[in-house]
């Protein structure tokens, strides 16, 4: 059975934990469920910038959204596989006279390199307009013995992938050849790249990708096992998991409670802790009396020939009014 929480109620419960414990605020864990200037949204890891492209690129071809300008929009996301490690692929893209870029690369553990900016185009499809109009991803994997496509890497680029299309205005992301707005390299006019990105060996699932990335689009729910491998692995200011911080928060809090009861004052000078201990024996010592007294009664009734409901129905009577008049005040004093 998989259990679900809906990713909206996470975020929320982060956000309030943070405001208890300021250290979760500027945690990395919250890169996981939402947006702010260094973090992207859907659930997108931060991006690190990779070596820098040298000038690899096609520079300022378009511009940053779909709206209308000079240059090329963004129209696609063309996917693609290294046949290697991030590693090589940084090195290949720090050379300029390569010609060969992306706009991102995604290593084995989920790890993403930007190499170009968005607003430029990239040397990525062997095809001039597309160039300038996708946003190119390289995905470490597709040799039969060496590098493979992990699911850290498939997951890393749906979020990515849904990160793009969310900033573009994308509502969902699908595959029709050069129709739709996710595009296979091998499909596009002009590249030689017959097994690009999902033929070759150990090859990008494409539409694994898609589907999570547009499961992310409609705000499908996290799995618990997800969540809890976010809260795990981030780390606190301290170094401490968020795991381990919200527990000592917890803690923390109870803390302050027990301390806050030991610390007020009662009308008779006594803690409040203390007072409720006093009050519960004293309710137990009353009850035990009203038994006993309750006993007496009954047999003194038959001693007498009296009927005992009667008799008991009376001393409810009374003590129920009694109570009724009973008034209990606790003040608590600084």
């Amino acid at each position: 059975m998989r259990v679900h929480i809906v990713l909206t109620e996470t975020a929320s419960i982060l956000e309030n934990l943070s405001q208890i414990n300021p250290e979760l605020a500027v945690s990395p864990v919250m890169q996981l469920f939402r947006s702010t200037k260094d973090t992207t949204r859907n659930g997108a890891k931060k991006r690190q910038r990779g070596p820098s492209d040298g000038g690899n690129h096609l520079e300022k071809a378009r511009p940053t959204t779909t709206t209308a300008g000079n240059g090329y929009s963004v129209t696609h996301i063309t996917l693609h596989i290294m046949v290697g490690y991030l590693a090589g692929t940084d090195s290949t893209f720090a050379v300029t006279a390569s010609q060969a870029s992306a706009h991102y690369g995604i290593g084995a553990d989920g790890t993403i390199h930007q190499y170009v900016s968005e607003r430029d185009g990239s040397y990525s499809d062997a095809n001039y307009t597309s160039n300038n109009s996708c946003i190119s991803i390289e995905h470490e994997g597709g040799m039969a013995q060496g590098a493979v496509c992990t699911q850290a890497c498939i997951d890393a680029s749906a979020r990515l992938c849904a990160d793009i299309a969310h900033r573009y205005g994308w509502d969902h992301l699908w595959h029709d050849g050069t129709r739709g707005n996710i595009w296979l390299h091998r499909e596009i006019p002009g590249t030689d790249h017959a097994g690009c990105p999902d033929l070759a060996p150990n090859g990008l699932p494409y539409q694994q990708v898609i589907d999570k990335a547009n499961a992310i689009l409609k705000g499908e729910n996290m799995s618990v096992a997800e969540v809890t491998e976010g809260l795990y692995q981030a780390k606190g200011n301290d170094g401490r998991n968020i795991f381990d911080s919200v527990i000592q928060t917890r803690n923390e809090l109870k803390d302050r409670a027990a301390d806050a009861l030991y610390t007020a004052k009662g009308n008779d000078g006594r803690n409040l802790f203390d007072g409720v201990i006093q009050a519960r024996w004293d309710i137990a010592e009353l009850k035990t009396m009203l038994t006993a007294q309750t006993a007496a009664i009954e047999a003194l009734s038959q001693a007498m020939g009296a009927d005992p409901d009667q008799i008991a129905e009376a001393v409810k009577h009374a003590v129920a009014d009694k109570l009724d008049s009973l008034h209990i005040t606790i003040k608590a004093e600084d």
